[in-house]
């Protein structure tokens, strides 16, 4: 009986098959948390609000409908404040995970309605933790979508990944302050990159203090707005200074180091050696 050879096409072999199955599968755990969110959010906020109070919640145009949203979210937080704290993480965490745009109004949120002594510390952990989790979803469920749509963005970043290796949780922080590459995208790929959970983790907690401050004292100059002359007070004029000069010094001295550490890496060994 002569031998036969199972014909293995090149299909067959490919590794990233099956692609379509994770997009549904994250296509239904999407679904699924967006119900969950509209049920959460209509059951705590939405159904106790008055109707002066839904009316005043958009987008302020001008100096009075800007002083009536931060009198408004000033009473709501006042009225229900562990309803609107459950809300806020829930909303903060969905988008985070789900690399939805948005998460800088509910930064402005926090100010708002916690201020910044609860509301910044609140955000830097929200968005530390959505960045995990969409780490997480991706390491199970998204290394074959990764490579079949970003495969180009993975080299690239790969390659400013492979000449820091020996200072993984500096860089991670560096790639925060200083986004070369998305936060998302950072998010998505690292666990296809050999980026250990606990450093990873260390460039949102660490890497967008600024950026979370900031936005939150935005928020909080919203809620405290009763004039022009509101807007930037002695304490936030301080504060903004003491920012400022913290990243004049530290962050290019960090970019310096970096840049160099990067050309050092690309110079042939052989040159190194000459």
């Amino acid at each position: 009986m002569a031998n036969v050879t199972p014909n293995f096409s090149a299909s067959s072999c490919d590794p990233f098959k099956g692609w379509q199955r994770d997009v549904q599968l994250l296509g239904i755990i999407f679904v699924v948390s967006t119900a969950l969110l509209g049920a959460t959010l209509h059951l705590l906020v939405i159904s106790s609000l008055t109707d002066a109070e839904w009316t005043a919640l958009r987008l302020p145009t001008s100096l009075e409908t800007a002083q009536q949203l931060g009198e408004t979210l000033q009473s709501l937080s006042e009225r229900q404040t562990s309803t609107l704290l459950l809300a806020h993480m829930s909303c903060y965490l969905y988008l985070q995970t789900f690399a939805i745009p948005g998460t800088v109004f509910f930064n402005l949120l926090g100010g708002a309605l916690f201020g910044v002594t609860l509301g910044f510390p609140l955000c830097l952990v929200y968005n530390t933790l959505g960045s995990v989790f969409m780490f997480l979803l991706s390491r199970h469920l998204g290394r074959r979508v990764v490579m079949r749509f970003f495969s180009h963005k993975l080299d690239v970043l790969r390659g400013m990944l492979d000449g820091h290796r020996d200072e993984m949780a500096l860089y991670m922080v560096f790639l925060r302050v200083f986004p070369f590459t998305p936060n998302w995208f950072i998010n998505m790929a690292s666990p296809h990159l050999a980026i250990p959970l606990g450093r990873f983790t260390l460039g949102p907690l660490i890497g967008l203090i600024p950026y979370n401050f900031l936005s939150c004292k935005a928020g909080l100059i919203l809620r405290e707005l009763r004039t022009r002359g509101d807007i930037i007070d002695t304490a936030t004029t301080v504060q903004l200074i003491f920012v400022a000069v913290v990243g004049g010094l530290v962050l290019p001295k960090l970019k310096k180091h970096f840049a160099t550490s990067s050309a050092s890496a690309t110079i042939p060994s052989s040159a190194k050696q000459e």
